[in-house]
């Protein structure tokens, strides 16, 4: 009696199907993941200025094509609004980035 029991889950297709199309479904979720030209306008500007200035790492970048930052003190944070305003004086506007003191422990 067990052995048949066992026997018909092995063969049932449904367990196979339902997980066949979870990962499908999956897949094709991260496949559509994408910048917006927001986020990637914001991301160049980021780059850009970067390698100019230390003391700040990157947090987020809304779909907007706002950013958030950590900054190592108000200097930094003001310098890197500085330089994305400059880097972005000839292009599109952006949203006003956002710095925050980096907390203590943090990097």
């Amino acid at each position: 009696m067990r052995h048949e029991s066992a026997r018909r889950w092995w063969l049932d297709p449904t367990p196979v199907v339902v997980v066949s199309a979870a990962l499908g479904l999956l897949m094709a979720a991260c496949a559509s993941l994408h910048n917006t030209p927001a986020q990637d306008l914001a991301w160049d500007r980021w780059t850009a200025c970067h390698g100019q200035i230390r003391g700040t790492d990157i947090r987020t970048v809304l779909l907007d094509g706002r950013i958030s930052f950590w900054s190592d003190g108000p200097a930094d944070g003001l310098s890197m609004v500085d330089c994305l305003a400059q880097a972005g004086k000839d292009g599109p506007a952006l949203p006003e980035p956002i710095p925050e003191i980096r907390p203590k422990g943090a990097g």
